[in-house]
């Protein structure tokens, strides 16, 4: 996804088995998504770091994906040194935090 492709509205996207190996994405494209669940995305090696740029993101699910779980900490810190506090949650199957 580019600069130019936006989901202005989308407060939660799920991503389930998908084939990327690679996902980039602009960083205006989730302007306010606050959830963001990856199940079983075994190709993905890394979250976009961009997704750390999502102001009103509050949720990471991740499951049957832990080859994602370095990414999203990495985000989970970048997000908490931006804006201070634990504002960022990251969670397992079952709502677990990882």
């Amino acid at each position: 996804m580019g600069e130019e492709d936006s989901f202005e509205n989308l407060k939660f996207l799920k991503l389930e088995q998908v084939t990327l190996a690679m996902w980039d994405i602009g960083e205006e494209s989730f302007p306010v998504l606050e959830k963001l669940e990856l199940w079983g995305c075994h190709k993905l090696m890394e979250i976009p770091p961009s997704v750390g740029d999502i102001c009103s993101l509050k949720i990471i699910k991740l499951v049957e994906s832990p080859q994602l779980e370095d990414s999203a900490m990495k985000i989970k810190e970048y997000i908490e040194d931006m804006r201070g506090g634990d504002v960022l949650q990251i969670l397992g199957l079952n709502n677990i935090p990882l």
